[in-house]
This record gives structure tokens, sequence and C-alpha cells, in this order.
């Protein structure tokens, strides 16, 4: 019970101190959507082939909906603001567990704050254009792409905690680079994600197969990363 309610205290905290940055979070997210929804409208008009740059971006960029922006997170390479919080929570009778909750509670949060923000926006381009998608399936598109910045999520958690500011940068810049790799494959074999996610959330709904095995996927990965980086934490040194 006690870890719940510092994680809570913890995050809370986070948000009051942060609270001018979440600005930064709505206008980064009406702006991924408006662009997202466009090319989505594109796909009309080229005969339901999207350019591969429409995937490598809703690759790169859905991971986002786990963030709030924030000071920590502007100045994790020049301050090493990740480690530099882990050192100050060390200091306090704080365990890794309620950090790693407290993290958890704000990715939540931040999925639910985010991604009603940045579907809602794509959604009213699809009204505005008249694109032929119901509501019910397009929350089983949305809920596919929650899944995977579930599972992406996951992997970028684990690099906060247990890596110094410019390996996480590094890191993060070879995990987009793979992401874009895969979104060049994809569109090389005449295939794209987007293409498929929408496809399966019109034929199947909320039964969609595709969704259900992403979400399961993306909390898989996401529980057992959390569970890697807690032990991590634990044995990390923090003054290398």
């Amino acid at each position: 019970m006690n870890t719940w309610k510092d994680a809570w205290a913890i995050f809370l905290k986070d948000l009051r101190i942060d609270r001018m940055y979440l600005l930064w979070s709505v206008i980064f997210m009406i702006y991924t959507g408006g662009m997202i929804g466009v090319m989505l409208r594109g796909r009309e008009a080229a005969g339901d082939v999207l350019d591969p740059m429409a995937d490598f971006l809703m690759l790169i960029l859905t991971p986002f909906l786990g963030f709030y922006f924030s000071r920590r997170s502007f100045s994790y390479i020049k301050e090493d603001s990740y480690t530099q919080m882990l050192l100050y929570y060390r200091t306090l009778p704080i365990s890794d567990k309620t950090i790693m909750v407290s993290r958890l509670i704000q990715l939540v949060s931040a999925l639910l704050f985010n991604g009603l923000i940045l579907f809602s926006v794509i959604y009213s381009i699809f009204l505005v254009f008249d694109i032929e998608i119901t509501l019910v399936q397009y929350l089983a598109f949305a809920l596919t792409w929650i899944g995977y910045s579930l599972a992406m999520n996951g992997l970028f958690i684990h690099l906060e905690f247990t890596r110094k500011g410019r390996t996480y940068l590094w890191l993060t810049i070879l995990l987009m680079i793979f992401m874009g790799g895969g979104a060049f494959v994809f569109t090389w074999f005449d295939g794209s994600l987007l293409n498929l996610t929408l496809d399966f959330s019109k034929r199947y709904g909320l039964l969609s197969p595709l969704m259900w095995g992403v979400l399961a996927g993306g909390v898989i990965v996401l529980g057992v990363s959390s569970s890697i980086t807690r032990r991590t934490m634990h044995k990390r040194d923090l003054a290398r």
C-alpha cells in the first residue's frame, strides 16, 4: 500500500513541477496527429498504398504517447537528468519498486492524455474528408498502436533507468534507425503497417486479432522489461 501511495506522491509532485511543459505535449500531439491524419487521407488518393515515410513516422512518433514533455526529458543529455533523479531518490527512503511504479503511473496517464489528443485529431481529419471508418473500427486501430507504444515504452523506460544520458540518446537513435528499416522492408514487399492495421480494424473491429495480439504483446514486453529494469536499477553504480 505504501508503495502505491508513495508512487502517486512522486508522480503528482513531478506533474506539478513540470505542468508548464504539458503545453508542449499538447502542441506536439496535435501536430503529430495532423501530420499522420493527412498522410492517411492521402491513402485514399493513392489507391490504398502509403509511402514508407508514413509507416516510419507512425513507428517513431507513437512511442511518444508514453511521455510528458518535462524539464527532465529536455535535459537528459546535458545534465544526465534521469541518473541524477535516481541519485536523489537513493538519498531518501524510496525503494526501486516505488520509483518503477511511479514511472508506470506516468506512462499510463500519458498514454491516456496524449492518446486522446493524437487519435482525436486523426479521427477529426477522417471525418472532415469523409473517410469510411466507424468509431468502433477506429478504436481498434488506436488500441493496436497503443499496444505497440506500450512495448516500446518498456524499452525506453529500461534505457532511462539503466544508462547514462548520452548512451540513452545513441541507443534510441539506433532503435529509430531499426524501425525505419522495418518500414522500408514492408514497403519493399509491397506492404504497409498503417494499411495493415487499418484493414484489420475495419474488417474485425474490436475483435481484431491483430489488435489483441499487439496489446497482449505490449503488456508482456512492458511487464518483463519493468521487472528486468528494477533489478538492474538496484545493481547499477550511479557514480560511473
